[in-house]
């Protein structure tokens, strides 16, 4: 299973230019990264008609404010096809307790949501839980304590 993410510099205001992208991320979406590099890493170029809009703004103040925040959105893939998308922004700070980066992570829960509308459920609710909020933290600790210039591969 691949990892679905782009890490963009937090240090360049309000576009956070994506510095870094993974292979299953453009997989994922379709896009090279060529075409990729220094596009804002809020990924706007997903964006579509069924994207939310409140989400986007939310995106948007989540990276102004350097805050984490996770939700469940509709994407668009480079050719148009839509799919579910488990958003999750996490900030990474060096070691002076500044934010540098962002780990923006995208993964295609478009099943996950066709088997929660094939059970009658509403596929708009996001159920994280406790134990998504602990991989959350332990993460997020990781990569803190793995970013800041100590010359660690970041895993």
């Amino acid at each position: 299973m691949n990892s679905n993410f782009v890490l963009g510099n937090a240090q360049v205001q309000s576009l956070y230019p994506i510095v870094y992208c993974s292979d299953g991320f453009c997989e994922l979406t379709g896009f090279a990264r060529g075409e990729l590099m220094q596009k804002s890493c809020r990924c706007h170029f997903l964006y579509g008609s069924d994207t939310s809009e409140s989400l986007t703004t939310q995106i948007q103040k989540a990276l102004d404010e350097r805050q984490e925040f996770k939700t469940e959105c509709i994407l668009y893939k480079k050719g148009g096809d839509q799919f579910w998308c488990l958003l999750d922004i996490v900030p990474i700070k060096n070691e002076k307790g500044e934010v540098v980066l962002f780990l923006v992570s995208h993964k295609d829960i478009t099943e996950t949501k066709k088997d929660q509308q094939d059970q009658g459920g509403h596929g708009q609710d996001s159920d994280t839980g406790e134990r998504g909020r602990e991989r959350e933290v332990r993460m997020k600790g990781k990569w803190e304590r793995g970013v800041g210039g100590r010359g660690r591969e970041i895993h």
